[in-house]
């Protein structure tokens, strides 16, 4: 029987364009690879540990996509109680599992490399790993249920409330905390954090950093905070010192955080104190870079063509092995 489905399928008349998708994928994922090394420019201050933003944000970004195609699929069961419907939500729900985890791992590599450990506790950080607990759950639900309508049936109401927390975990809840470390508020090209502002031996937080103002010296133009920086528990105490030009309205200098490659940026000085911010050394460099851009939009294009790739073949595979088990083969 299912040697009879694969020969009708393998005669069809457009049955070369599965092939022909798949090398051209392949083809078009070595140039996203090759690009992010050969084309794209080294971020400033980051050098290569820069690139790996072509990996984290498409494979962050197809994980919620993934989740909705699984919401999706699971309403459609309810509607049909069809059980290829069920295949799809489980297979959407396993891919968008997978990308989580993998934007976790770029995410973390990142990390490492900006900030000096793999993992901060950050609220973006903490959401995603929120989120894989209650996917991960999806799963255990299942495996729990040996009844396959009941498990179709329950499967597909948790997939409903997870994908409720799936985008307020993933856009809502970190842009809650304006004072975060993730990328999205001082990495990417555009991006803005809002600061702090602090008075003589005021007390502030950027991020995980404690931040209090000690002295404030003035030498002409030139403004000079003096910060005692500190990071969890006090660790990582120092002294910063950055600066700014009032004439110019430009920070002078910038010094790193202990055991990081963000940066303490005076951004301002007025009546109420001095305007404090994050600033990371790659959101210059690359704003507005075409060659970056690019092959960022070419790295979504070939991540999701990758996506229903192994959607398509997972769900192909999951309905013949309903067949078989069926018909009594297995």
């Amino acid at each position: 029987m299912v040697d009879n489905m694969v020969t009708a399928q393998s005669r069809s008349p457009l049955s070369w364009v599965p092939r022909v998708a798949k090398v051209g994928l392949t083809f078009w994922m070595l140039g996203v690879v090759l690009a992010m090394f050969l084309w794209v420019p080294p971020y400033e201050g980051l050098g290569n540990t820069g690139r790996i933003v072509m990996m984290h944000v498409p494979t962050a970004w197809l994980s919620t996509f993934a989740f909705a195609i699984a919401a999706w699929y699971s309403i459609v069961y309810l509607r049909r109680r069809q059980a290829r419907d069920d295949d799809r939500a489980l297979v959407a729900t396993e891919l968008g599992f997978l990308f989580s985890v993998l934007a976790t791992v770029t995410g973390s590599m990142f990390a490492k490399v900006v900030w000096g450990s793999w993992w901060n506790w950050e609220p973006r950080e903490t959401s995603i790993l929120i989120l894989l607990l209650i996917y991960g759950a999806y799963f255990a639900l299942r495996s729990a249920i040996d009844d396959p309508d009941r498990r179709r049936q329950l499967a597909a109401v948790y997939a409903l409330f997870a994908f409720v927390s799936a985008p307020l975990l993933t856009y809502v809840v970190p842009r809650m905390y304006e004072n975060t470390l993730h990328p999205n508020c001082a990495f990417l090209p555009g991006s803005r954090c809002n600061g702090i502002t602090l008075a003589n031996n005021g007390v502030g937080q950027l991020g995980d950093q404690r931040l209090q103002l000690l002295n404030v010296e003035r030498n002409g133009d030139l403004v000079t905070a003096v910060v005692d920086v500190s990071g969890v528990g006090f660790s990582n105490r120092t002294t910063l010192r950055p600066t700014y030009n009032r004439a110019t309205q430009r920070q002078v200098d910038t010094p790193n955080f202990p055991d990081s490659r963000f940066m303490l940026a005076l951004q301002g000085v007025d009546e109420t104190g001095v305007q404090l911010n994050i600033q990371a050394p790659g959101n210059t460099s690359q704003r507005g870079n075409v060659a970056t851009r690019t092959t960022l939009f070419a790295s979504l294009i070939g991540f999701t063509g990758l996506f229903f790739w192994v959607y398509n073949l997972r769900t192909t595979l999951l309905g013949l092995q309903r067949r078989v088990e069926a018909r009594g083969l297995a």
